[in-house]
């Protein structure tokens, strides 16, 4: 079958929406089943352990949910390239998203990272508990996330920002 004849062939359409929804709702689980504990320890472990926990949770999680994509969804990752990146120097990735799915792919895959995130994302169920946990950066502003970003830049060298999370005007 050609590419054309298999966009209008009924089952590959249910079977794209089908995926859609495995995909959307495993990533609602993963999240959602880290969502308690993150709650829980964010205000009683100290600001290092924490931090290192919730990264590592989120990069384990992410994780998962690429196999579950790969193994369900019929999805291809080759993230080898990225596998390198936590062996080079410091460094800024600029994630330039239409959606998330490529901050997922580098946090799975450094550990480590600092991400940038849209103060909406912070502030949502899903993601919040999870993202303050790891102690990643909201986006108030340019000068917010200076601040915060300061004391990290020497203990994680590896930051994950995206064009949407900046602060409006920084990247063109």
């Amino acid at each position: 079958m050609t590419e054309r004849s298999l966009q209008r062939n009924p089952l590959w359409i249910a079977y794209e929406h089908v995926a859609m929804l495995i995909g959307l709702g495993s990533l609602a689980a993963v999240c959602l089943s880290w969502l308690p504990f993150a709650m829980l320890l964010h205000p009683v472990l100290p600001r290092e352990l924490g931090q290192t926990l919730g990264r590592r949770v989120i990069m384990i999680g992410f994780r998962l949910y690429l196999r579950i994509l790969g193994g369900l969804c019929a999805c291809r990752f080759d993230l080898s390239e990225l596998d390198h990146l936590h062996k080079e120097g410091p460094m800024i990735i600029a994630a330039n998203h239409p959606s998330l799915l490529d901050a997922v792919l580098i946090v799975s895959r450094l550990p480590n990272a600092i991400c940038v995130m849209k103060a909406s994302l912070m502030d949502n169920v899903l993601f919040g508990s999870a993202a303050r946990l790891a102690r990643y950066i909201r986006n108030d502003g340019a000068l917010q996330i200076i601040r915060q970003s300061r004391a990290g830049w020497r203990k994680a060298p590896k930051w994950c920002c995206s064009r949407k999370a900046a602060a409006p005007g920084t990247f063109r």
